[in-house]
């Protein structure tokens, strides 16, 4: 195991069944196209571009809750949904330049391989989500998806997180949510699951360490080594229940 992996709550080690992935700075590194899209719609309905440190400190946040912050305010839903389209449309024409993390990509494929359930939740709307549909290379790894639009209040309310476990048949304590910002954080904290930050996204580490995650993961391949290691202790563990259980046959 990496050194770089940092554990500061012990129960994290306690047996993982389904895995809650944020997208955007845990599995793709989009910041250049969500940068883009925002900073265009700053100029257009605000006539002020803000610099990149000050976009990317707002990702992580809904749509419907970010043209708040553009400069004019919508004056009814019509006008907030036109706003979201525009920024939405600049996405995609940005969308080039989103890449996927490697190593985080392969820790969902591992994860899923091994037998552990997956889901994808995030801040993204379903036509947001549909920008990543068309990209993204590990669809067949993901066991469920949660997106903005589907539940009424987004992260960091905990409703995604719970949505997403419903989804999985699956309990908060045999759950963790992975993701790069405070709102992944305190989503997995309000609905009783264990929470992994990764350093290496949008999220300020000062602020991200604050929040007291359970699991810090510095790199992708922090990431990657840690699911290994908790595919490898499940099947492990699988094999010494199968063996006592054998053992039991045989005395009976």
């Amino acid at each position: 195991m990496s050194h770089n992996l940092c554990v500061r709550n012990p129960d994290s080690n306690e047996p993982v069944k389904l895995i809650l992935f944020d997208i955007d700075g845990t599995l793709v590194d989009g910041l250049q196209m969500i940068v883009g899209g925002l900073g265009d719609a700053y100029e257009k309905y605000g006539n002020h571009r803000p610099s990149d440190s000050e976009l990317m400190a707002s990702i992580g946040m809904p749509l419907s809750d970010q043209v708040y912050n553009f400069g004019k305010h919508p004056q009814d839903e019509a006008e907030k949904e036109s706003m979201i389209e525009f920024v939405i449309d600049r996405y995609a024409a940005y969308a080039h330049l989103e890449t996927e993390i490697t190593e985080a990509v392969e820790s969902l494929r591992l994860a899923a391989k091994g037998g552990i359930k997956t889901a994808l939740v995030t801040s993204r709307n379903a036509r947001e989500f549909e920008i990543l549909r068309e990209t993204f290379s590990a669809w067949d790894s993901v066991h469920a998806t949660v997106c903005s639009s589907d539940v009424t209040k987004p992260k960091p309310h905990p409703e995604s997180a719970l949505l997403a476990l419903s989804k999985l048949n699956g309990n908060p304590e045999d759950a963790i949510f992975i993701g790069d910002s405070i709102f992944d954080i305190k989503c997995a904290k309000s609905a009783g699951i264990r929470c992994g930050a990764v350093l290496y996204g949008a999220g300020k580490q000062e602020d991200l360490l604050a929040e007291a995650p359970d699991l810090i993961f510095k790199t992708p391949l922090d990431l990657l080594e840690w699911v290994q290691n908790i595919v490898e202790q499940s099947h492990a563990k699988e094999e010494d229940l199968r063996q006592t259980s054998f053992e039991s046959r045989r005395k009976a």
